[in-house]
């Protein structure tokens, strides 16, 4: 299948010539994916997750929090099993003027990474943005783990598999959104504010 010409069709990754398939503009996708995949994991620890020295209850409460104050509804929370699921239109939680910073610094590497016609709209709107908090209480301590996914259902309902990863620099300035307003929350539980982890955290 081949597709029409759509000039801004695309919301996120905007542009797609008509000489490409579905099939190119899919393989594109995963090329793009991959490469922010890769990004993703090795800044785990360094972005996506802290320690907070305060009791698994508090440190969930706070976590729920701040999602709303973010500005991220919570469409699933389990006490239990310690897992908190937000999702807003992007490019919540970062603000349009984030964004394009993010489009701007990201474009020339994913023109490189995608193909010339690929790069990342001003506004993303057409996108849904999913943030899951794993949080896991450990001697007296608790740990949290930020964890990010995307989506766009009008690239599915056109037979497109659009990239399921957020940019880096996307998930590097969301993620330090996310632990100062969750250090606000924490400080009005009285409690201490996020920490990376100490080597026996990351082991463990």
């Amino acid at each position: 299948m081949r597709l029409p010409k759509v000039l801004g069709y695309l919301p996120m990754f905007a542009a797609i010539s008509g000489c490409m398939t579905a099939g190119d503009i899919n393989d594109s996708f995963r090329r793009v994916d991959r490469v922010w995949q890769l990004e993703y994991q090795k800044s785990e620890d360094e972005i996506r997750h802290r320690a907070v020295d305060a009791p698994y209850d508090v440190v969930w409460l706070a976590v729920r929090r701040t999602f709303v104050d973010l500005g991220m509804p919570v469409q699933g929370a389990s006490l239990d099993r310690g897992v908190l699921v937000a999702e807003n239109t992007a490019p919540a939680p970062l603000s349009a003027d984030e964004w394009r910073h993010v489009a701007k610094a990201e474009n020339p590497r994913l023109q490189q990474i995608g193909g010339a016609l690929f790069y990342l709209a001003d506004d993303p709107k057409d996108y849904v943005v999913t943030v899951k908090a794993s949080v896991r209480s450990m001697k007296g301590k608790t740990l949290v783990l930020l964890d990010y996914a995307l989506d766009n259902p009008k690239l599915r309902r056109a037979g497109l598999i659009p990239s399921q990863h957020a940019p880096a620099l996307a998930v590097q300035l969301a993620s330090a959104k996310f632990w100062i307003a969750l250090e606000k929350r924490l400080s009005r539980a009285k409690a201490p504010s996020p920490r990376r982890r100490a080597k026996d955290e990351i082991d463990a």
